[in-house]
């Protein structure tokens, strides 16, 4: 009783803060939103719980639909960078950082997160997650440096770079995805290794930095 009278108050005062672009429909409970005016959010049909959401600058946007996402921090700065999380997507204890100018990140629809940092800084620079992935907990994805490293010229060194990572992706505890790597459909990622190059698809690989053990490999959810 006390949850749903905690949960009606919070879905009163966020229609209370909204714009006339933003959506907010579905379950909540003790979700907080700080947003700068210029910006869109649309959480909708789904249960958001115990998160936080601070996005400052303009033109940026987060939609999420059908989904949960739950104990998690999303913060978006700068101009026109995009969270797009598909449908039935379970996001449970994430941090999700884009800061910067034209940078996405979108997750593919029944995707399931246990635990996940992501970061994607810097310009024009994107990571795409697939749909019916399954990621483990204390993973971190990292699309940029966050800070820039200069040659004895003053030219940058360490740019932001993409990461990619297909349909039916299974990644282990504690793995970290690198700049610029894409992991391929039906792989799978083996607990605490470091991701520096791509991934086949339908293999599996492990260690430090990744190795490809097996392959022509499937997986599935029985148990």
């Amino acid at each position: 009783m006390i949850k749903t009278i905690i949960s009606i108050l919070n879905k009163i005062i966020l229609q209370f803060k909204k714009n006339n672009k933003d959506n907010y429909s579905g379950n909540f409970f003790l979700v907080r939103i700080k947003k700068e005016k210029g910006n869109i959010i649309n959480l909708t049909n789904g249960n958001f719980k115990k998160t936080f959401i601070e996005i400052s600058g303009y033109g940026n946007s987060i939609k999420s639909t059908n989904g949960l996402i739950e104990h998690s921090q999303i913060a978006i700065s700068g101009q026109n960078n995009t969270l797009y999380i598909a449908e039935n997507v379970k996001l449970r204890q994430a941090n999700i950082i884009i800061r910067g100018s034209d940078c996405n990140i979108s997750i593919g629809k029944s995707t399931t997160f246990g635990g996940i940092r992501i970061v994607n800084v810097g310009k024009e620079n994107n990571v795409e997650i697939g749909k019916d992935c399954l990621f483990s907990d204390h993973i971190e994805i990292w699309a940029s440096d966050t800070h820039s490293i200069f040659n004895s010229k003053n030219e940058k060194i360490n740019k932001e770079l993409p990461v990619y990572i297909g349909d039916k992706v299974w990644v282990g505890s504690r793995v970290t995805i690198l700049k610029g790597t894409k992991i391929n459909d039906g792989a799978i990622v083996g607990m605490g290794t470091i991701v520096s190059k791509d991934i086949p698809k339908k293999t599996i690989s492990v260690g430090v930095p990744n190795k490809v053990i097996k392959e022509n490999v499937h997986w599935s959810l029985e148990y």
